[in-house]
């Protein structure tokens, strides 16, 4: 019965491999083993300011002769053949020094990373990899112009208001003053290109800092922090479904004497654990939030493209309907543990909170919203991404539904920095970014809480 068992059990294991199947083991290689060196990029582009840097990453494969497994389309019946496979060598396994990376002259780039201030704007210059005597592709990266980064400074006052359930209905909780200015000092890095290598990062020099003075004038006893004890009562009015999300908008709007801070002085931002579902791209489950919605009078409606805008003078809590309009919601648990949430995708704060003054997805499945120019977020310098390259922070942007696709063209490889691209180092925004979020805090009254100083002094 034994010896029946391990025959139907081998059977069923060899009738899934509807295709030839091979498997490597042994990935130790010897530099005559090498069969090609690939080298890729960060971007097309670099920044010379000699901060940004352009990193070039090796990609090297080898080839052997293994057993492949599987079976014959015309008799059906099971085979073993020796091919010759070709296979991504593991870093580790390729002897230390062996391969460099070249720029045009012929000069060895240390540490494989190149940034100038000497290059002339328009410059293409040629980058390539060696081992041996075997060379890998050329790369050809473009010096951009310099952009104009001589904005004034800008603090942004923040109130994180954290809603908290009663201990009877679920586990309290609560966040350190440090831990949420550990948070804004990481949005106002990213922003301000002060953890990145990003060689198109831009600065916008954006500051976000706690308030230190409520909306009544009062010192606050822990800065920018406004704590809401949910009620026994509300909270079970709110459902009992693990997702509250609707409810919990629901709560503030209604709340909103002590939930909704004047956005004339204060960015709202409000804590609550509403899901604990996954989702791949984390804004159903991690955050809730609305772009920019109004736009001064003395600008073009379309001057900023990709939001559905109104012209308005100004924005005031009288003309509050959604408390998204003047901030948004944070799933506590995506910021206590990033990746509880989302996966893979781990949160940032400061995606939503590029969101929320206008940045839009990268994301490829945001083809349907292509411009004229046939990009996705109206940021040139910026990828869009495949999906089959989402958990990397080494991508290919992918042209599947763009008008006139062609198939034939390569992908262009690229590492995600971005704070608006899945799975990424998430430490930078785009100059074109940084442009888009400069014209959104002149031109759109609901966010203009930088233009008043009384957060931090408890008067106008």
């Amino acid at each position: 019965m034994r010896y029946i068992i391990v025959i139907f059990v081998t059977l069923l294991m060899l009738s899934s491999c509807e295709k030839e199947e091979s498997i490597i083991h042994d990935l130790n290689i010897s530099p005559d083993e090498i069969s090609k060196i690939e080298l890729r990029a960060d971007h097309k582009t670099l920044v010379p300011n000699g901060v940004s840097k352009m990193g070039f990453h090796t990609f090297v494969y080898a080839k052997r002769n293994v057993m492949s497994y599987g079976r014959d389309e015309e008799t059906d019946e099971f085979y073993g053949k020796e091919i010759e496979e070709e296979f991504l060598v593991p870093d580790d396994q390729i002897p230390a020094g062996y391969v460099k990376v070249y720029d045009q002259n012929g000069n060895v780039l240390e540490d494989g990373y190149y940034a100038t201030t000497s290059d002339v704007p328009g410059t293409v210059l040629q980058f390539y990899a060696k081992g041996g005597n075997m060379e890998s592709n050329r790369l050809e990266i473009t010096i951009r112009e310099l952009p104009e980064e001589d904005y004034e400074e800008i603090v942004i006052p923040v109130v994180f208001h954290v809603l908290v359930p009663p201990a009877t209905a679920a586990p309290a909780y609560d966040l350190s003053v440090e831990f949420l200015e550990e948070q804004l000092q990481r949005v106002s890095d990213a922003f301000n290109r002060k953890i990145t290598t990003d060689p198109n990062a831009g600065n916008a020099k954006v500051v976000f800092k706690l308030a230190t003075y409520d909306q009544n004038g009062l010192k606050m006893q822990e800065p920018g922090k406004n704590i809401e004890n949910i009620s026994a009562s509300d909270f079970t009015n709110m459902g009992t479904s693990s997702n509250k999300t609707k409810p919990y908008l629901s709560y503030i709007l209604t709340k909103w004497k002590r939930l909704i801070w004047d956005p004339n002085k204060y960015l709202n931002i409000w804590l609550a654990k509403f899901t604990s579902s996954t989702s791949a791209t984390g804004t159903s489950t991690s955050y809730q939030m609305w772009p920019p919605m109004v736009m001064h009078p003395d600008y073009d409606l379309a001057s900023i493209p990709g939001l559905d805008l109104e012209h308005k003078e100004s924005f005031t809590l009288d003309d509050v309907e959604d408390c998204r309009e003047v901030g948004f919601m944070v799933n506590l648990a995506a910021l206590y543990t990033p990746t509880a949430v989302q996966g893979s995708n781990e949160f940032s704060l400061a995606t939503p909170m590029a969101e929320y003054f206008g940045i839009l997805q990268t994301r490829c499945d945001m083809y349907e919203y292509l411009n004229e120019d046939g990009d996705s977020d109206y940021c040139p310098d910026t990828y869009s991404f495949d999906y089959g390259f989402y958990p990397s922070v080494f991508k290919a942007n992918n042209l599947d539904g763009q008008p006139e696709n062609d198939p034939t063209r390569p992908l262009e490889y690229f590492t995600s920095f971005n704070v608006m691209d899945m799975y990424s180092y998430k430490n930078s925004l785009s100059i074109d970014q940084v442009k888009r979020l400069r014209m959104v805090l002149q031109q759109c009254p609901s966010r203009w809480a930088y233009k008043s100083d009384w957060a931090f002094t408890g008067g106008n």
